[in-house]
């Protein structure tokens, strides 16, 4: 019988993973209608995908949570490469065992001829969230049940199938205690609208494609640095620079620190919510910081509440391609 047809241990599947270093794995089949929306996506990155491995690793949290936002970057890159790594080492090990497969990136390099439109195939997030390894919460993020949000998520794609795949939880970590939504510099979360994935985009993600692209033009039209410097000051271009050296700077990412879901920090949290609040919470809501949004949007409105934030208008997504 050929290894493809061969049905393997998903058990023995999941103990390599975890031996490997992983902090949780969950596997899932292709064919299940939750992946309609990914399937085209999937098999474009590997035609033989039968099924898929998703992988999850912790941050450490109280790196995340630092009010020296430095600190935070440096975790999500760290975890990042060890995460990329590991996958890769699992994989060669499957490999051993006569599975066959493709690691996807758990971030960037993405497909750059795509862009605006969507420049990745597999979702992470819906893939670990079929496979029980936590839901959305209303920051956006998985919420594992033991990490909550404190975690890096890999996928790796298989060419064979598995005896047993695993199933969403049925509860949700979140506890619904709106504290993303009570940190949040732009508004992008809230109790009762819609994510706003743009004001987040602009704000979080100001020193990748967008900004960087602002920055170009700022150099191309200027006719000296005075000029220049109106649109990006030294504090500015040298978070550009910082980015470009070692890895994106991140604004923002308040609502993954500030999250008590999981039973590593709930209890905690529920014990005594004010230290929570003090400790965590207020260093970021009040942190003085500039933040970053679009003319007239709902984010230039809600970070004109916070005393401590100093608005500047950007250009957007599509401003920044004309």
């Amino acid at each position: 019988m050929s290894n493809e047809c061969k049905v393997y241990s998903s058990e023995e599947i999941k103990k390599i993973c975890m031996e490997a270093g992983a902090d949780d794995v969950g596997l899932i089949n292709l064919d299940r209608n939750a992946l309609k929306s990914q399937r085209e996506g999937i098999l474009h990155v590997y035609p033989f995908t039968r099924s898929i491995i998703s992988l999850v690793i912790a941050y450490n949290r109280e790196n995340i949570q630092s009010p020296a936002r430095y600190m935070a970057n440096e975790e999500f890159h760290c975890i990042a490469e060890k995460t990329s790594h590991l996958a890769r080492k699992i994989l060669r090990k499957l490999n051993q065992i006569g599975l066959r497969g493709v690691v996807v990136n758990n971030g960037w390099p993405m497909d750059m001829d795509k862009y605006p439109g969507k420049i990745f195939d597999v979702s992470h997030k819906v893939i670990a969230i079929e496979a029980g390894l936590g839901h959305m919460g209303l920051n956006r993020l998985v919420l594992h049940p033991k990490y909550g949000s404190s975690i890096m998520l890999d996928s790796i794609l298989i060419g064979s199938t598995m005896d047993e795949y695993d199933n969403p939880l049925q509860e949700n970590p979140c506890i619904k205690c709106n504290l993303c939504a009570a940190v949040c510099p732009t508004g992008a979360i809230t109790k009762d609208n819609p994510f706003d994935f743009m004001a987040c985009l602009t704000h979080t993600y100001r020193d990748n494609y967008i900004g960087f692209n602002n920055l170009m033009e700022a150099v191309v039209i200027s006719k000296d640095m005075e000029e220049y410097r109106s649109q990006f000051d030294d504090r500015e271009t040298s978070f550009m620079w910082q980015s470009l050296m070692y890895g994106m700077s991140y604004r923002c990412c308040y609502c993954m620190a500030v999250c008590p879901a999981g039973e590593e920090i709930v209890t905690s949290y529920l014990e005594n919510k004010k230290q929570h609040i003090e400790m965590i919470v207020k260093p970021l809501k009040d942190r003085q910081e500039r933040v970053y949004v679009l003319a007239g949007s709902r984010a230039e409105t809600e970070a004109a509440r916070n005393e401590n934030k100093e608005i500047k208008i950007v250009k957007g997504i599509v401003r920044a391609l004309k």
